[in-house]
């Protein structure tokens, strides 16, 4: 049983991917609850996220209160030591996006409020927008903050080639977006990359599985 079982493992260890490298880039705010605002007809810069003008955003509000803004930064992939070796895969098979976040803004004691955030260059978004569950509960008017953590391939279900590329045709740099009802205090970015296996190695591998979990089952009955 034992043999069976770490023949197992290692049929199962061989199926993850292949020279797989993992790259990280963050952001950081300046000011995680802004202290400095400024009108709101004009662009905010809080560390390196930028924080967009919003005229419409209605009377009393200013640039960096979180309400109804749009913030736009970047990832940068290229500084990462391993950038040159994930640039050998061509996919992505794993993309972590971690986002520190602070509101004011609550309907019903929950918040952010349908806000998203996706890979966007301003003219190229061909990403879904990644809708935040709302995970912070708080009175409408009174700071509140939080950490949220999601995988846009696997669980959100963005392409990994095309974020790939996405980042690639830019020289590692990948530009994001947030909107529209929280200030960002942190952004974080883990990506894993991995050569797609071609479908001969799939079913070589599956071929080898295969007797294996018939062992297993003839052990366990």
């Amino acid at each position: 049983m034992k043999t069976t079982t770490a023949l197992t493992l290692l049929a199962l260890t061989a199926a993850l991917p292949a020279g797989a490298v993992t790259l990280t880039a963050s952001a950081l705010s300046s000011q995680p609850i802004p202290s400095v605002t400024v009108d709101a007809t004009q662009n905010l810069q809080n560390g390196d996220f930028l924080i967009l003008a919003n005229p419409s955003a209605g009377p009393g509000h200013v640039t960096g209160d979180g309400v109804d803004e749009t913030t736009r930064w970047t990832f940068d992939f290229a500084a990462d030591p391993d950038y040159a070796a994930a640039l050998a895969d061509g996919h992505i098979v794993s993309a972590r996006l971690t986002m520190r976040l602070s509101t004011q803004f609550f309907v019903d004691r929950v918040g952010p409020w349908t806000d998203i955030a996706y890979p966007s260059d301003g003219v190229n978004s061909v990403f879904p927008g990644f809708l935040i569950p709302e995970f912070l509960t708080g009175t409408p008017g009174v700071w509140q903050t939080g950490t949220i953590s999601t995988d846009l391939v696997n669980d959100v279900g963005m392409n990994g080639t095309e974020l790939f590329a996405f980042m690639a045709s830019r020289g590692g740099q990948m530009p994001f977006l947030y909107g529209d009802d929280a200030v960002l205090g942190f952004a974080q970015l883990e990506l894993v990359t991995a050569p797609v296996p071609e479908p001969a190695s799939w079913l070589l591998l599956a071929g080898g599985l295969l007797p294996l979990l018939r062992r297993v089952r003839q052990n366990v009955t």
